[in-house]
């Protein structure tokens, strides 16, 4: 630059920082700038890593929590399944079921099991003979056990002197 420009940028400057408010505005806000220069500007690019490590915890923190609600909901099913994994415990509770009616067992086989969801199913396909009441209290019995039992098919045939029910009942087996 030439001396006649900063001859007339330092007259000007006098000027105006001559006057006491002014030189006050000035250097408020030059402190300012210095301040988010010197100050913000490093210390942004930190505060933008800290947002992201919070978001990314609070994601974590809502997974932990999602998977302890899973957790709860497993555990509250844990009874409705037996302890063993074998299918002769299942076939025996609902044998001792069985033996709570006034009904005949006639047949009884066990089936392949089924693949139900993420757990198997032991099959159990029986026939049932008795009066309709008794058979009745049975199904109920099954529909509202303590075990996670379905009745997948249900048939009825009248014998001469009783009613025989053909089912199959599956029932969820713990995994291994």
């Amino acid at each position: 630059m030439d001396k006649t420009k900063m001859l007339k940028y330092k007259t000007l400057a006098l000027k105006h920082l001559g006057n006491p408010m002014k030189l006050r505005l000035f250097t408020i806000g030059a402190l300012l700038a210095a301040a988010v220069a010197l100050i913000y500007m490093p210390l942004s690019d930190k505060i933008n890593l800290t947002k992201q490590q919070i978001a990314a915890e609070k994601d974590r923190i809502s997974s932990i929590s999602e998977y302890e609600k899973l957790q709860k909901q497993v555990e509250a099913f844990h009874g409705l399944i037996g302890d063993q994994s074998d299918t002769n415990e299942w076939i025996q509770y609902i044998l001792d079921g069985l033996r709570k009616f006034q009904v005949k067992l006639r047949g009884m086989e066990s089936k392949q099991e089924k693949k139900v969801g993420p757990y198997k199913a032991a099959v159990l396909s029986m026939e049932v003979e008795g009066p309709y009441p008794e058979l009745e209290k049975f199904v109920e019995w099954i529909e509202s056990s303590q075990r996670i039992l379905r009745v997948d098919m249900l048939q009825f045939k009248q014998e001469p002197k009783s009613l025989l029910m053909k089912i199959m009942i599956l029932g969820i087996l713990p995994k291994k």
